[in-house]
């Protein structure tokens, strides 16, 4: 079973109010409005790295495409709260879903983002990824392999860092199509506040997700056999 993935993340508010107040440089700068503004820019800066940390994120949602009897399929799940609970729940059902039987994963950037965000909040959250019968993050991780893992980003990039692309750029242009616009994934911890802004979410991961699946399907027997 070969099956398409992607997360989404937000700073852990839990996480972020242990961490010190970000440095700022104010030079010469006296005026006191000046020195605030520069350090809200700081402040909201780490929280954008925050939110990309496995120690200071939570994955909030994920999104998982496919095809059936050749009919693409696809699910989401986002959590209803950010809370300690909620998050595990959805880390869970990402381990069973990684711990099928022959399943391949197809991601955009998995090895340097969403596996290992997966697996480390695992560790965090005492989740046993062998207890859904997932292999350890290694297992995903081999460079120049589609053994388990299809990583359309370093395939597509040759594995080198200097000809990588994001998958807006590579969707819009291979297939004609976009991820959700409109969309400011800085502004999620806010947004999933709500049953509406948390539907939002869900739609603008599945969508990358969609892309990721078909994008696979353009370079399957091309890149890769």
């Amino acid at each position: 079973m070969i099956v398409a993935l992607d997360i989404e993340t937000i700073c852990n508010p839990d996480a972020v109010a242990l961490m010190p107040e970000p440095e700022v440089k104010t030079g010469n700068t006296k005026d006191p409005a000046k020195i605030a503004e520069k350090q809200a820019a700081a402040k909201a800066e780490m929280l954008d790295k925050a939110a990309l940390d496995p120690l200071t994120a939570r994955v909030i949602c994920y999104a998982a495409a496919g095809e059936n009897e050749g009919k693409e399929q696809h699910f989401t799940a986002i959590t209803p709260e950010i809370t300690d609970d909620n998050e595990r729940e959805l880390i869970q059902e990402i381990m069973k879903m990684l711990g099928t039987s022959d399943i391949r994963i197809v991601t955009w950037n998995g090895i340097g983002f969403d596996l290992p965000m997966i697996y480390k909040r695992a560790i965090i959250l005492g989740v046993d990824p062998g207890s859904f019968g997932a292999p350890p993050l290694s297992a995903w991780m081999k460079r120049y392999s589609t053994d388990r893992h299809y990583d359309l980003m370093q395939i597509w990039g040759g594995w080198n860092s200097g000809q990588y692309s994001k998958l807006d750029t590579v969707a819009r242009l291979v297939l004609g199509e976009h991820k959700t616009d409109g969309i400011d994934v800085t502004t999620f911890a806010d947004v999933m506040q709500t049953a509406a802004g948390r539907a939002k979410i869900a739609a603008y991961c599945l969508q990358d997700t969609r892309l990721t699946w078909r994008l696979w399907k353009r370079f399957n027997g091309v890149m890769f056999q």
